[in-house]
């Protein structure tokens, strides 16, 4: 398996209850930290002649597979002021928001493109955003985390992220900043329409928070952000050839790594990078 990195000192290597190596290993430890858990660690490096790794340096991290959902969600509910109960998600879960109905607004409303991805402070000047729900559709220059910062930033209570129609249904877990559900286009659509039915009143919302539920039956799906079937040069040849979990997957993080909006050890990840572990392991074993 080859990756771009690795942390030798964290908990998801420890040894504790490992015993030794076995005598027929034949492998390496080319870095300080290895232990009877993590045992082979080497280190390539462009050598000036022509090769794949010349092409990308020190290491390689490479997926060749695709990311499915698992049957479990971290939970967030928007409730709408119509009594409407929409699903998105959230790693953070915050136990002390009140479930009290918010004032909801669409900055995407005033038609600028960057008010409708929430990408940068100023797409929000001259919107009023405090101590409110906002709704920032998915996409644009800014990451999903970073848009809840900037709602944050500008007074936001709370934010609903949603797909667009290209994103469809996949939808993650992630640590936000702030209470936010994460929710899919059909969803968003329907948030939407009940924000356009009360324009001339005053809409609301709130954010309810259930922690990890699970047993959705209609996982596995292959992921908007994964490769896809059928064969684009023959339709008739279904894709992908396999599929492994890569959809809110609890994995070791480094507390350094500089875009982290957590202190713990642990994320959840979503990505073909956390399929691929999973089904190499298979292989291997």
């Amino acid at each position: 398996m080859l990756d771009s990195g690795i942390t030798p000192n964290h908990p998801s290597f420890s040894d504790t209850g490992i015993g030794p190596l076995p005598a027929k290993w034949k492998g390496k430890c080319e870095l300080a930290g290895c232990n009877n858990k993590l045992i082979g660690v080497r280190n390539f490096v462009s050598s000036g002649t022509s090769s794949l790794l010349d092409e990308v340096g020190h290491g390689m991290h490479t997926s060749s597979t695709a990311a499915s959902t698992v049957d479990r969600h971290v939970t967030s509910m928007v409730k709408l002021g119509n009594g409407v109960l929409v699903a998105g998600e959230s790693l953070l879960q915050p136990k002390d928001f009140p479930e009290t109905l918010l004032p909801l607004v669409y900055p995407g409303m005033s038609g600028d493109i960057n008010s409708t991805f929430c990408d940068t402070p100023e797409s929000l000047n001259g919107i009023d955003v405090k101590g409110k729900v906002v709704i920032c559709l998915r996409g644009g220059a800014t990451g999903r985390i970073t848009k809840g910062k900037i709602v944050k930033d500008t007074g936001g209570a709370a934010m609903i992220v949603a797909n667009t129609q290209n994103d469809g249904a996949s939808i993650v877990a992630e640590a936000h900043v702030l209470p936010v559900s994460y929710v899919s286009y059909k969803y968003g659509l329907k948030i939407l329409e009940y924000l356009r039915s009360r324009s001339s009143s005053s809409p609301v919302a709130t954010i309810i928070f259930h922690g990890t539920v699970i047993g959705d039956k209609s996982a596995p799906q292959v992921t908007a952000f994964s490769s896809r079937g059928p064969n684009l040069a023959s339709p008739g040849i279904l894709k992908p050839d396999i599929i492994g979990p890569g959809v809110d997957i609890l994995a070791a993080w480094p507390t350094t790594y500089d875009n982290t909006t957590t202190t713990s050890p642990f994320n959840v990840i979503s990505g073909t990078s956390m399929s691929c572990p999973h089904l190499s392991g298979i292989a291997a074993l």
